[in-house]
């Protein structure tokens, strides 16, 4: 096999790898909702779970819209 196929060959590999891999980075259900963190927020973050809130201020409502739904 000449040296340009194998170099073709190569770059279709590396392009599925490639496109695999952004794929399987879907979205993904948080593992902690935002009220247990928010409770915790002093000792995980060193922070008042009022600077805690308007970090998450934008995702706040979200988050809990899908709190709801799982219930």
């Amino acid at each position: 096999m000449s040296a340009a196929k194998q170099q073709q060959n190569k770059q279709a590999e590396v392009k599925k790898e490639t496109s695999a891999s952004v794929t399987s980075t879907a979205y993904k259900e948080p593992e902690f909702s935002l009220t247990e963190l928010r409770k915790h927020s002093r000792k995980l973050f060193g922070v008042k779970p009022e600077v805690f809130d308007g970090a998450f201020f934008n995702t706040k409502k979200t988050h809990q819209q899908n709190e709801k739904r799982r219930s």
